[in-house]
């Protein structure tokens, strides 16, 4: 396809203001300059917003990644993780529900005994919700 102009304008729709216009060329897509502009700001504020959100998304998951890889677990950890109060997690480890080791005054949940909780919880919860539904 070439791009030299045409001797027979040709009626095209606007990319930017969606107005009617005769272009001379096939491959022109603005009626102005001005929307040519307008859509050329248009177009990298959304790359700026795109980028800025998944900068976003890398610095908030960064934490939560490093906490996955650890072998042991602080209980503040774990309730980042879970997205829930410590008092939560302290409530689960007096249950007995989340096992836990204490080393010099400290309780830490190993990373095993942490994903095992997890996998009861969504069994219990699971469960629930299936018996609730007769048919």
């Amino acid at each position: 396809m070439t791009m030299t102009a045409s001797k027979d304008p040709i009626p095209k729709i606007c990319m930017f203001c969606q107005n009617l216009f005769e272009a001379r060329k096939s491959t022109t897509q603005y009626c102005s300059a001005n929307c040519a502009k307008k859509a050329y700001k248009d177009r990298k504020r959304q790359e700026r917003i795109v980028h800025a959100t998944q900068e976003n998304l890398e610095k908030l998951s960064a934490p939560l990644k490093e906490l996955q890889a650890r072998d042991y677990l602080s209980v503040e950890e774990a309730a980042t993780l879970l997205g829930v109060s410590r008092w939560t997690i302290q409530r689960a480890i007096k249950r007995g529900r989340l096992q836990t080791l204490k080393v010099l005054g400290r309780r830490i949940i190993p990373q095993k005994s942490f994903n095992q909780f997890l996998n009861n919880q969504y069994n219990e919860s699971h469960a629930t919700q299936t018996s609730q539904v007769q048919w």
